[in-house]
């Protein structure tokens, strides 16, 4: 049984046992979640909005992906804290009620060496902006899915941008993105990640892993 159908069917043990295969095949935590759960949780996303699921099917398979994903995080390597890069924030906006995305991305970024604080989502933007204030992260990642909060997270950027200047480098990421390939560029973010993989690549290309500097924009 593929993790989709298990998910699908609504096994949770046959779920968590698919990917713990993984696991001992060889494959990292990561691996998992941008390979396995990732494509996963897409193919759920357009069978819903194809009609070809009910909400009652997608929710289900979205709350075995929470909890594989709760069961996968215990066994994700931790960098010894020398090895970290600096602190990172991951969120959503206000209005935001997807989490699962978000959550798989704080992970990942985790596990590439980044001291995580995930705050979850729909959370109003003086809360994040004062969470920012708190944690000072050099990363910021804003999850949005929902066309209708782009301006939100536009408001977001823009106050982050104001009140923290060159200090935090801003990536976005979720569906609301991808809908239009320069909406982020327009709201003022500094990158866009397309996936879990590609969230990794470009936090790599704005706070370099070699140097610690941040690369201008």
């Amino acid at each position: 049984m593929t993790y989709l159908q298990a998910v699908l069917a609504g096994d949770r043990r046959a779920a968590l046992r698919v990917t713990l295969d993984a696991l001992a095949s060889g494959m990292s935590v990561s691996d998992v979640y941008i390979d396995v759960l990732q494509p996963a949780q897409h193919e759920i996303g357009r069978m819903w909005a194809s009609n070809e699921i009910t909400v009652a099917r997608e929710h289900t398979a979205t709350a075995i992906t929470q909890y594989v994903i709760a069961q996968l995080y215990d066994r994700m390597p931790v960098p010894e804290s020398a090895s970290f890069r600096g602190n990172a924030l991951v969120t959503g906006v206000e209005g935001e009620l997807h989490q699962v995305g978000a959550n798989m991305v704080a992970d990942v970024l985790q596990a590439d060496g980044w001291r995580m604080r995930f705050l979850g989502t729909h959370l109003p933007n003086l809360d994040i902006l004062n969470a920012i204030e708190e944690y000072e992260p050099l990363l910021l990642g804003i999850s949005t899915t929902i066309l209708s909060n782009l301006a939100v997270a536009g408001d977001l950027i823009e106050e982050v941008r104001r009140n923290f200047d060159r200090e935090v480098r801003i990536v976005v990421g979720g569906g609301a993105f991808g809908a239009d390939p320069k909406v982020w560029r327009d709201l003022g973010a500094h990158g866009y990640g397309r996936d879990l993989r590609d969230a990794c690549h470009v936090a790599d290309q704005l706070l370099p892993r070699s140097t610690g500097t941040v690369a201008p924009g």
